[in-house]
């Protein structure tokens, strides 16, 4: 049945193009044809200007006789007698082109095509093997899956790095979109959402983006992805002074192994070079290291607190000369929490806000410090 319908389908366009082509004119024209109607038109002209006596007899035999020389005269002409007929090599291409190309098809097929194959379903290709399977093809099983179940998170979340990794920022934009939609209250995909639009924006913190950062913030003021982008808002602003302050806030409170470090010390320096700022070098300060720590393992209770009261003493006095390390103070009210001197440690939180009155976020992180605090002093676990 198949052959059938492709033989008979074959002919049909064969014959469909062939035959307007093969089909012999009706008429042939010449260019002496033409040159004869030319004759007859000044054959007529003249005995017109005859009737009207404007030429004499002899003057209308004269140019009887010039008209006709000159019917003569291209009548001899090689080209004017040529008609405008298919030559025979023309006809053969064209019948060869016309057969030849489906016969080429036809015999392909038969050597290598599967008419018998069974039509692939997309739940078919679905079943396959993962591991299998091309980008791509996990992408269209992921789209599929979405399209029946758009409110499928995690679908979201998935195609969205594909996306961003194929070069489809705005299709990776839609679906951090849909997912933040379906979970507004997780921040992640909020701070996703708004890294995807500074990509698309070719590195521009747009306004959106920077809201999403802000309220981002409102939440988790500690968030330093949010704090690393509107760091970056505040360069691409103009707000040099503001920037600078919150890339040292940022890198005062970013772990030594943060991946991101390096960019924000970077950021750090450009911005200041352009507003024309110098950056005050200070020594960072310092809690007891982890070498203290075995030390004072070794020695006895009196001994260890008072090698450790030592080390909080001296850091107490480190943070009095260079007191924008927040690094410091955290360690500072770690360690007298430690020592279980609640006093001590609210009177370094209250120091400490006063250092950083404009810093809403180290702020709240103090706030969380002092919350802490109370619920583990020693007045209430007794």
């Amino acid at each position: 049945m198949f052959w059938t319908i492709a033989s008979i389908l074959t002919l049909v366009a064969i014959l469909a193009v062939a035959v307007p082509l093969l089909r012999k004119p009706t008429t042939v024209d010449s260019a002496l044809d033409h040159d004869r109607e030319v004759y007859r038109a000044r054959l007529a002209e003249i005995e017109t200007d005859e009737k009207l006596g404007r030429l004499t007899a002899e003057e209308v035999q004269a140019a009887r006789a010039e008209e006709g020389r000159r019917l003569i005269t291209l009548s001899d002409h090689p080209g004017h007698n040529a008609l405008t007929q298919r030559s025979p090599l023309a006809t053969f291409l064209l019948v060869a082109a016309v057969s030849g190309i489906p016969a080429v098809s036809v015999l392909t097929y038969y050597a290598w095509g599967k008419p018998d194959m069974a039509d692939m379903a997309i739940a078919t290709r679905a079943n396959e093997n993962p591991a299998d399977q091309t980008l791509t093809q996990l992408l269209e099983r992921a789209e599929a899956q979405l399209a029946r179940q758009p409110d499928d998170v995690r679908g979201w979340r998935v195609v969205a790095p594909v996306y961003l990794r194929l070069g489809r920022v705005e299709d990776a934009i839609t679906a951090w979109r849909n997912a933040s939609r379906l979970e507004p209250d997780d921040l992640e995909l909020r701070t996703s959402l708004a890294e995807t639009m500074v990509v698309g924006a070719s590195g521009v913190v747009t306004e959106q983006a920077r809201r999403l950062f802000s309220q981002v913030l409102e939440t988790n003021p500690r968030d330093a992805k949010s704090r690393f982008y509107l760091a970056i808002a505040l360069g691409q602003q103009g707000a040099d002074n503001e920037a600078i302050e919150a890339w040292q806030s940022l890198i005062a409170d970013a772990p030594a192994n943060a991946p991101w470090l390096q960019v924000a010390r970077a950021q750090l320096r450009q911005v200041a070079d352009r507003a024309g700022i110098e950056l005050a070098e200070q020594e960072p300060a310092s809690g007891p290291t982890s070498e203290d720590i075995e030390a004072a393992s070794q020695l006895s209770a009196e001994d260890r607190t008072a090698m450790i009261e030592g080390m909080v003493s001296g850091l107490a006095d480190k943070l009095e000369e260079y007191p924008q390390d927040k690094q410091g103070w955290r360690r500072l009210i770690t360690s007298y929490r430690v020592l279980q001197k609640s006093e001590e440690a609210r009177s370094a939180i209250t120091t400490a806000r006063t250092h950083f009155a404009g810093d809403a976020a180290f702020l709240a992180e103090l706030a969380q410090l002092e919350q802490e605090l109370g619920g583990n002093s020693p007045e209430t676990t007794q």
